[in-house]
């Protein structure tokens, strides 16, 4: 440990003298921290562009990419319009429906007869010697145990003794209560009580011949509403389909790829046919396009972007001057342009540019966005996309959704840019994936995580880099340590030459 003594006898600021002496020999070791930083800063630059690629390109890209998301149909019913609504799914096939309904789906219901006071027990009740005739049930230690199923129960192999059971204490419970139970009881019912009438029903939440109310328990207690069973079973639906008469288990269902919904008895016949839903397929485009000029933006920003070689990294003496807002104006400038003209960046933007203008070879015929009013802006937008033609593009859909589908979404082995049997997305997704890899090679950028605070990989070429620096840096430090410790000890020995001198004269009668 070195001792270090202030200027006392000499009468020199010794801390000041060194710090003006070791000024100049840290300018070397101010350089390395530089370029540190300078190299920190380049791939936090990477890491955000790498960040938004990541989501271009395994979020919308694949999205995009996902079977039925440009082949968009939807169904156009005509005749009675209020009988059925249909759903087309990606499978809906070409031909048209005709249909017809005869009846509706209904759910086995049971409605009480008769009307209580829905506030009083159900001891009150029975207790209640005005009513004719008389509220009765048999209970177990106060309790009423009640099981109400419907017999798509049993046909799902569900064994009565599974069924939950619905406990009433007479002495707290009322209708109303015991309505709330039933509901809360989740056992594939519904219950309902008019608080007008004080009647009430129970009703299958499925449709269909096999939806019928069951119910055990205490059979005098069920006997008090004197249920209407005119309903407890369901009903299939009756529908004449393209001339056959059939009938269906719910109001629901599916039918060459269109998924039918039944509303009402028909007043006329219902016509479905299918057609290309254009406009949500143009929408999708117009979102695409936003996604792509996006990613297009945020790269060529970069590529773009000032750089201001005089504003270089500040040194924490440097900042020790400067007010918060001075550094942060300065940092502003000394971050720019660190990916200008970088070659990941510009590789990867031509190889976007290429893919998206090349022909794609479609049953032997050329197709590329032109054919659909699509083009790129003029130069100052560097390769972003425009709808030129709406109209244009909406006519060259309708007329051969196919082939517009095949443009985008056709895939083939070949990984190239420009693939001529490979679809746009196909080509993107392949270029993206490239500079990813270049990208996570050079700067351990993730090639999975869009979060834009991953941590990087230290194997990387900017990884090794860093590595070499912070040990250059250790070792330049602790070599400066040494010299600035030797300036002090030579300061010391001044000092305390100049102590013994002082001593020696004032022995001699030497008083200055």
């Amino acid at each position: 440990m070195t001792i270090r003594i202030s200027g006392f006898y000499s009468g020199l600021d010794i801390d000041q003298l060194v710090k003006e002496l070791m000024s100049a020999k840290r300018q070397p070791l101010n350089k390395l921290n530089q370029q540190k930083t300078l190299l920190e800063w380049k791939r936090e630059h990477y890491r955000e562009v790498s960040s938004k690629l990541v989501d271009f390109r395994n979020n919308k890209l694949f999205n995009y990419s996902l079977t039925g998301t440009l082949n968009v149909k939807k169904a156009v019913v005509t005749g009675d319009t209020n009988a059925v609504s249909v759903k087309a799914t990606t499978a809906a096939a070409g031909e048209q429906l005709a249909i017809k309904v005869n009846n509706l789906a209904t759910s086995g219901t049971v409605v009480s007869q008769r009307a209580f006071d829905t506030t009083k027990t159900l001891a009150e009740l029975k207790a209640d010697s005005n009513l004719n005739p008389p509220f009765k049930y048999t209970e177990d230690d106060g309790k009423i145990k009640l099981k109400i199923y419907t017999s798509e129960s049993a046909l799902n192999g569900t064994e009565l003794d599974a069924i939950p059971e619905i406990v009433l204490d007479v002495n707290n419970d009322t209708i109303e209560t015991m309505i709330q139970k039933i509901n809360n009881a989740n056992v594939g019912v519904t219950a309902y009580l008019d608080s007008v009438t004080g009647q009430f029903s129970i009703r299958a939440k499925t449709v269909g011949a096999s939806s019928t109310i069951q119910y055990s328990g205490p059979t005098d207690f069920f006997s008090n509403f004197n249920f209407d069973l005119t309903k407890r079973v369901g009903k299939d639906a009756n529908v004449v389909i393209n001339g056959i008469a059939t009938t269906r288990s719910s109001n629901t269902f599916t039918e060459n790829g269109m998924e039918i919904t039944l509303n009402a008895v028909s007043a006329s016949e219902s016509t479905i046919r299918i057609a290309t839903d254009t406009d949500k397929i143009v929408d999708l485009v117009k979102n695409f396009i936003s996604d792509y000029n996006n990613i297009l933006d945020t790269v060529n920003k970069k590529l773009y972007e000032e750089r201001y070689r005089d504003y270089m990294p500040l040194t924490s003496e440097q900042k020790e001057e400067m007010s918060e807002k001075e550094i942060e104006l300065w940092e502003q400038k000394a971050k720019s342009g660190l990916l200008r003209n970088d070659s990941i960046l510009s590789e990867m933007i031509n190889e976007f540019r290429m893919a998206i203008i090349a022909d794609v070879e479609v049953n032997g015929v050329a197709v590329n966005l032109a054919q659909y009013g699509i083009g790129t802006a003029d130069y100052s937008q560097r390769g972003k996309l425009l709808i030129l033609d709406e109209d244009k593009l909406r006519a060259a859909i309708e007329e051969d959704p196919d082939r517009f589908v095949a443009l985008f979404m056709q895939n083939s082995a070949d990984q190239s840019a420009t693939a001529e049997e490979s679809g746009l997305f196909r080509r993107l997704y392949n270029s993206a994936g490239r500079a990813l890899d270049r990208l996570a090679q050079k700067a351990g950028v993730s090639r999975f995580s869009s979060d834009p605070s991953a941590a990087f990989s230290e194997s990387s070429n900017m990884g090794e880099e860093l590595r070499s620096l912070n040990e250059r840096i250790k070792q330049l430090a602790a070599r400066l340590t040494m010299i600035e410790n030797n300036y002090y000890k030579q300061f010391t020995a001044m000092e305390a030459a100049i102590s013994r001198f002082n001593a020696q004269a004032a022995a001699f009668g030497f008083t200055g």
